[in-house]
């Protein structure tokens, strides 16, 4: 595992002096030439069709931005016309779960979040052709009937050992598939103002701004509103509708959830006084008492009941893969309420409980259309409570002075930043006590040197983390539904180029078709991924010896029919 070893300067200096020279046609050599068939161009399969790759904006993802960049390039060196097409993050996920599915491929990533060490999100939610149709997690549109029929095992086998055995087969099928392409996982590495605040924990996947945060930070000042910054916005604040990390930050903090998973990966009772498995498929849960909504309504048995049904009757794609198991649910006496599942589902307790937020029925049973309600007042029960917020600019939380279980803070302010170089002035200015997300590796190390002593009051950590940024691909267009030319771009990704220039070692390597890291030791299978080597020519051998062809003017043209 590479996770954290990063390379010296030396070695980050040379990489940097090959690819100048190779970009400048140095030591003489020059790029190969695609290879011109003889067969004549009206016995050819079609133009393979051009590519655009959508990715982030460099100021919001600079990897992901060059990544794509550079997979462009050497499309376009195999005679493929492509194109590499920046956007707003948001605009970006618009694009990817929109009815449309007017996208050839993109560059994106899937946090790390603590529940998501289960291993159902990264198999079953955005793999299986369940949630394959526009708006769910698959965006890849990967459809195989033997892999769903893995991911459906593996969800209702109990005894953990056998559910790996599945777990593990079903990523040799994705390892063989290559429905994406993992560029790699970064290190949450990530800093706080230790002169203002202490006992700032780094949770693995979830970084220093988390929902356990406000349990565990004290202030060592009279400073008590934290100040998190972050140069990705936010324009959402609707449960049904947000499908950001950066979104739902902030909102897991606004909303309660039955069950929270600790920073010791227990699931641990919250809304939720206890939990009883009755049998596999029936699970009684008992709501704590005295909870209220911040407008002063209490908590009830019915508004957990409304909020499930909600979910599953609005379809809401992005936690369908958690609520599709639910076959009913039931108010069994005050303070319980009976969910009955189609079949046993093993994450139930990690996954379900702790990801659905609990709505005030009492507002969104008025609501004609809850999806696109704007939510401008988002009122939940959980530990702040929203006092305003401007898109782009801030969002201002203050502390719920009626909540269960004490908050050290008295509220925080998550600021907006342009670029991630704002972010860097303003921690070195002390204008902002924490950054929401990883530092840019850049960063990272003049913070680490701290040359001038500018950056003395900052705390740099570290964590693994177990999601990964990735190069999706529209499998229900061609060339992407060639599964020949998915393997041939496996070999057109430089994933060391990834690691240890763009994130400077900070991180871990990727590979196609890897959906679980090594960082998730227990889950991850040591086999996969097959296809991690960046070699040009490997990949012009795969697609000759599947009938690619290259016409006359070289460009690729598909397998004759």
């Amino acid at each position: 595992m590479r996770m954290m070893k990063r390379k010296s300067s030396w070695l980050s200096l040379l990489l940097a002096a090959a690819l100048l020279l190779s970009a400048c046609g140095g030591g003489g050599t020059s790029e190969p030439a695609t290879p011109v068939s003889d067969i004549p161009d009206e016995e050819m399969g079609d133009v393979v069709p051009s590519i655009t790759i959508y990715s982030s904006l460099p100021e919001d993802n600079m990897v992901n931005y060059e990544m794509a960049q550079e997979v462009v390039e050497e499309l376009q060196k195999l005679g493929v016309d492509a194109t590499a097409q920046p956007m707003d993050f948001a605009v970006l996920l618009d694009v990817l779960y929109g009815d449309e599915s007017d996208f050839d491929a993109y560059t994106i990533g899937w946090s790390g979040r603590i529940e998501r060490l289960d291993p159902d999100m990264f198999i079953h939610s955005i793999n299986h052709s369940a949630n394959a149709e526009p708006g769910g997690n698959n965006t890849n549109r990967y459809r195989n009937p033997a892999f769903d029929e893995l991911a459906d095992a593996q969800r209702r086998e109990m005894d953990l050992d056998a559910r790996r055995e599945l777990v593990w087969e079903a990523q040799k099928i994705l390892a063989e598939d290559v429905p994406k392409i993992t560029l790699y996982s970064r290190a949450n590495m990530q800093t706080y103002n230790k002169e203002l605040f202490e006992d700032v924990i780094n949770i693995p996947g979830e970084g220093l701004f988390n929902e356990w945060t406000p349990f565990s930070i004290k202030p060592k000042t009279d400073k008590t509103v934290l100040t998190v910054a972050s140069n990705v916005n936010i324009d959402d604040m609707n449960p049904l509708s947000s499908r950001s990390v950066y979104g739902w930050r902030n909102l897991r903090l606004i909303y309660d959830k039955l069950v929270r998973i600790s920073p010791d990966i227990e699931p641990v009772p919250w809304a939720a006084e206890s939990w009883d498995i009755v049998e596999d498929n029936i699970i009684d849960v008992v709501l704590r008492e005295g909870m209220t909504f911040h407008d002063g309504e209490p908590v009830t048995v019915e508004d957990v009941k409304f909020s499930y049904e909600l979910f599953i009757n609005e379809n809401v794609e992005y936690f369908a893969s958690f609520t599709e198991p639910i076959e009913s649910i039931e108010i069994t006496d005050e303070n319980t309420v009976r969910f009955i599942l189609e079949e046993p589902y093993a994450p139930f307790i990690t996954n379900t409980l702790a990801q659905i937020p609990i709505l005030p029925k009492h507002i969104w049973e008025n609501i004609d259309n809850p999806v696109q309600y704007g939510n401008e007042d988002a009122i939940g029960s959980g530990p702040f409570k929203l006092d305003r917020f401007q898109t782009g600019e801030e969002l201002v939380l203050s502390k719920f002075d009626d909540y269960f279980e004490p908050v050290h803070i008295d509220g925080y302010i998550f600021q907006i930043f342009a670029s991630p170089e704002g972010v860097l002035t303003a921690l070195e200015l002390g204008n902002v006590d924490m950054v929401s997300y990883d530092l840019v590796p850049a960063h990272t190390e003049q913070i680490a040197n701290n040359a001038d002593g500018q950056y003395d009051h900052l705390e740099l950590t570290e964590a693994d983390d177990i999601g990964f940024f990735y190069l999706g691909m529209n499998l229900d267009r061609a060339p992407f539904s060639n599964k020949d030319f998915r393997i041939a771009m496996a070999h057109l990704v430089d994933y060391d180029l990834a690691l240890d220039v763009h994130l400077n070692g900070y991180g871990a390597r990727g590979g196609a078709g890897l959906t679980i890291v090594e960082a998730n030791e227990f889950w991850h299978n040591p086999e996969v991924p097959i296809y991690d080597t960046y070699d040009p020519e490997m990949a012009k051998e795969i697609l000759i010896e599947a009938g690619f062809t290259w016409d006359s003017e070289g460009k690729l043209r598909m397998p004759a029919q």
